[in-house]
């Protein structure tokens, strides 16, 4: 369970300017659980990756705002977004990565993890995604296929 104070307080600054006053309303209007609202608020604790693209698209952010690593609160949304494992199979293809196990070696995390993304159309975790993100030097939202401006958030 990753916990970030930067991702608690961008979070709260972002629901303090919404004119819904109750916690409940708020989270039912941002599209997540009331448990995940109180998660993220009171602890600033990380929802699944699916979690943190919805509480972005509504507020309008990139994934690298809304979790504290950037102040560059810019965000285009891609007109046609993509999944994550076409972005990550374009990618590899881009650095002639041909197989699972070489990506593996490379970005440091288990081949059985990155098949499942693969086979099972699953999202990473956060922290896999940064990794991922920063070994082929793009932005989270660009990896999520969120946008297609390529360019690293700093």
């Amino acid at each position: 369970m990753a916990i970030s104070k930067e991702f608690q307080e961008r979070f709260i600054d972002l629901v303090s300017d919404l004119e819904i006053k109750t916690k409940t309303e708020i989270a039912s209007t941002i599209g997540i659980t009331y448990a995940t609202f109180s998660k993220i608020y009171n602890y600033g604790i990380f929802p699944t990756v699916p979690i943190l693209v919805r509480i972005a698209d509504f507020f309008n952010v990139s994934i690298e705002y809304l979790i504290g690593n950037t102040e560059n609160d810019n965000f285009i949304k891609s007109d046609n977004p993509k999944k994550f494992k076409e972005r990550l199979y374009e990618l590899r293809i881009e650095r002639n990565i041909t197989t699972i196990y070489k990506l593996s070696e490379l970005i440091h995390i288990h081949r059985n993890n990155i098949a499942q993304w693969n086979n099972h159309n699953s999202i990473p975790l956060i922290d896999d995604i940064e990794l991922i993100a920063d070994y082929f030097k793009v932005s989270i939202d660009y990896l999520l296929g969120r946008t297609d401006d390529r360019t690293p958030y700093n």
